[in-house]
């Protein structure tokens, strides 16, 4: 059974005190499964205000929250070219 759109609004503001990436990470995916149910659409659910918390968290805990689009692009690049593409 999924949790209640207040259940995950509680982990979203939770998980604001995280220091564990993995575990971030971890919970970031089941809440996104739960939220699925209570959503309609994939832009509805990328946009949803609990999904953003989650996101802005990891964004947080691997140092990419304040960079620049610059650093960003960059990353892209470096990552695209390990993929061998």
């Amino acid at each position: 059974m999924s949790k209640t759109i207040k259940d995950l609004a509680r982990d979203a503001l939770d998980v604001q005190n995280a220091s564990n990436l993995s575990g971030v990470i971890s919970g970031f995916s089941r809440a996104l499964a739960d939220l699925r149910e209570h959503v309609s659409g994939t832009d509805a659910l990328s946009r949803h205000p609990i999904t953003v918390l989650w996101s802005d968290k990891v964004a947080h805990l691997t140092g990419v929250q304040d960079l620049g689009s610059a650093v960003v692009s960059d990353a892209y690049k470096v990552v695209y070219d390990l993929a061998g593409r």
